[in-house]
């Protein structure tokens, strides 16, 4: 066999701009293997492996799993990379990195709310000082999803009837209503701040539709009223998405 077209493990790291330890990690992972040995022992590989190593350490900077980047790479290596398991691992991590963003999200909403509070009960700050902070919060170009999308999520994700005409019907009722949201474990609170008991019986009916969808199983979002407003509480997998919805409901313009 001719290995005079091969690399030694250090030229291949070079090539790929990684450390040999790595690629020897890769290899008792069984992400990698050597296409061949030296006389004297010593590992080879062909030079389009920097190919299958960029990929391999792509995917990790994207927080795919090794077991994940190996379904990857079986179809790599056969050209056949099957689409509908690639959109699955993807669909899977988007969720992961989408669930990560709803956190951050709903902190920095409630720093917003923290805020006013701090300016409503004569905060030591200089008024407009608060004032221009509060601004750039809200106007911040975060990456929102939209109300629209959300609601897909839950629809594709669980079959949930908030994306029906029903559904729909009910969420144009909490359009742009006030909201406080936050999180404690794995729980959202979502506090409807309002004494409308027409806000109170779409979020009791809206609590009932989710307590039949798939994605709420042992977890069905519960309501309550207190001298605040209207609390829902939701738990699970999907919570992220409920939160993420009313903030999209409370911000978007019902009108565009």
């Amino acid at each position: 066999m001719d290995l005079s077209h091969l690399l030694t493990i250090g030229q291949l790291a070079k090539l790929a701009n990684t450390q040999p330890s790595t690629l020897r990690y890769y290899e008792k992972e069984a992400l990698l293997s050597p296409d061949g040995r030296s006389d004297s022992g010593y590992r080879l590989y062909k030079p389009e492996t920097a190919e299958r190593l960029h990929l391999i350490k792509r995917a990790q900077r994207l927080g795919f799993s090794l077991a994940d980047i190996r379904t990857l790479l079986a179809g790599w290596d056969e050209g056949k990379l099957d689409s509908g398991t690639l959109s699955r691992l993807a669909e899977n991590r988007f969720i992961v990195l989408e669930k990560q963003l709803t956190e951050l999200l709903v902190l920095r909403h409630e720093l917003d709310l923290f805020l006013q509070d701090v300016q409503a009960r004569q905060s030591p700050l200089p008024q407009d000082e608060i004032s221009d902070l509060l601004a750039r919060l809200c106007s911040h170009p975060a990456a929102q999803t939209p109300a629209s999308t959300l609601l897909d999520w839950l629809g594709h994700y669980g079959g949930c009837v908030l994306n029906t005409a029903v559904g729909h019907q009910l969420l144009n009722t909490l359009w742009g209503q006030h909201v406080h949201v936050w999180q404690e474990n794995d729980a959202y609170h979502i506090l409807v701040v309002s004494d409308d008991p027409q806000i109170g019986q779409a979020l009791r009916q809206l609590t009932e539709l989710e307590s039949d969808c798939d994605l709420h199983t042992n977890a069905a979002p519960q309501f309550s009223h207190n001298e605040e407003g209207f609390l829902l509480i939701a738990t699970g997998d999907s919570a992220f998405i409920l939160a993420r919805l009313f903030l999209a409901l409370e911000s978007e313009d019902h009108n565009r």
